[in-house]
């Protein structure tokens, strides 16, 4: 089912409105909902909305409190809230802060799912805002050599200002995520092979077995392992999350921003950026159909094209979210 980005934004606040959410959480949360659907990041799309209905439904939306806020420091209590509003209210500390700071540290706990984070370092990367997030989640991931989930699938993001478009680095610590997983399980498919476990410890390649009971692997062996393991530090120990979460509960988030210009101009920051970027797109491809890509620069084009023609909604999921297709203007 196609429709266009102005239709589903009508019917996501309807349905968010309608779960008691306030109007200006309201269209904070579609903004990011529609910019993952419509950037290829369906994992934190509309797969996340009833979830995140069932939640309000349950649970309300508690506004977070700062638990510290110095001049170039902050630390936020999530207080159980919508994990996505929660790294908003912590993306505009950055920017506040880094207004009057050249450094900035933001913590928060009492997360949940805190959302595509490419979303948030692209908007400081914006701002001129150099930017480290650090995420975790309840346990889903294996240890490099164990069997069984202990860690988060623990993304890092990092966002660079850029032209045209900013280099967002967004990438999680498994070779495979829930959010990926659940995907599949919408879609009747099969996991890769070598990116999971199933609860025996034995490698599967159903998405069900691999999240409920199995384990993901990390990326790149004892590399993606080790990646995975100082996230799980930073943003539990730095934050006073819990160490290791239970499903939705207390996740923890780190970020460490900068001005570009804090060492050098940003004038020689934008100069050496450009370099960089040009060569890199010079580059030869091993297949002249496919030229290389800047991290991020996919996504920007998938979201113009939505802008342009709209997103493709599975059948499926369109049914569960809005009831019976109907023609969607």
């Amino acid at each position: 089912m196609r429709v266009t980005l102005n239709w589903l934004r009508k019917r996501l606040t309807g349905l968010f409105a309608g779960a008691g959410l306030g109007a200006q959480d309201t269209a904070v949360l579609v903004d990011i909902l529609l910019d993952a659907e419509a950037s290829g990041r369906r994992t934190h799309g509309l797969i996340r909305v009833r979830p995140m209905l069932k939640h309000l439904a349950t649970s309300g939306h508690q506004p977070g409190r700062w638990l510290k806020e110095e001049a170039a420091c902050a630390l936020y209590d999530g207080q159980g809230g919508l994990g996505y509003l929660v790294t908003y209210a912590c993306t505009l500390k950055v920017m506040e802060l880094l207004e009057r700071s050249p450094l900035a540290v933001v913590g928060a706990r009492g997360a949940t799912h805190t959302g595509p984070i490419g979303y948030f370092a692209g908007q400081c990367a914006r701002q001129g805002l150099v930017t480290f997030f650090f995420t975790n989640c309840s346990p889903f991931a294996a240890p490099y050599g164990a069997r069984e989930a202990i860690l988060g699938t623990n993304p890092i993001t990092i966002g660079l200002p850029g032209d045209p478009e900013p280099v967002v680095v967004d990438l999680a610590t498994t070779a495979t995520t829930y959010g990926e997983c659940r995907v599949a399980l919408e879609e009747g498919r099969s996991l890769p092979e070598g990116v999971a476990l199933d609860s025996r410890g034995a490698p599967t390649t159903d998405p069900a077995e691999a999240i409920h009971g199995g384990a993901l692997l990390p990326f790149g062996g004892h590399k993606g392992y080790a990646l995975a393991l100082a996230i799980q530090v930073l943003t539990t120990a730095l934050t006073g999350a819990s160490a290791i979460p239970g499903a939705g509960e207390d996740y923890g988030l780190s970020i460490i921003a900068l001005r570009k210009d804090l060492l050098v101009g940003g004038e020689s920051y934008d100069r050496i950026t450009a370099e960089v970027l040009r060569a890199v797109k010079a580059a030869r491809p091993l297949d002249q159909s496919k030229p290389v890509l800047i991290p991020g620069e996919r996504s920007a084009g998938l979201r113009r094209q939505a802008l342009e023609s709209g997103i493709e909604i599975e059948p499926q999921l369109y049914e569960k979210l809005f009831g019976k297709a109907e023609e969607a203007q």
